[in-house]
């Protein structure tokens, strides 16, 4: 037996083609199961510690100064610059 997988963007074309194909004698049709929807994401409130808020608002602030170099309002400094400064 051998098996053809065909994918359709319009439910009208896939039930016209199913007809067509089911009046075939020896072709069986087997539809796929539906994908599950996926569950909508809901903001979970952490309670985070103060070494971690400290954390999290030095990573913020470095993901700012990066997209501000990106946009040319800021200069970051080469990576040998920032070697001879330790």
């Amino acid at each position: 037996m051998r098996q053809l997988i065909v994918s359709f963007p319009d439910p009208h074309k896939e039930k016209v083609v199913t007809d067509l194909l089911e009046m075939i004698e020896g072709v069986e049709v087997a539809r796929a199961p539906k994908p599950a929807k996926k569950a909508a994401r809901t903001k979970a409130k952490l309670k985070l510690t103060p070494k971690e808020k400290k954390f999290m608002k030095e990573l913020s602030g470095a993901f700012k100064e990066v997209d501000d170099h990106l946009a040319g309002k800021k200069k970051l400094k080469s990576a040998r610059e920032f070697l001879n400064e330790l």
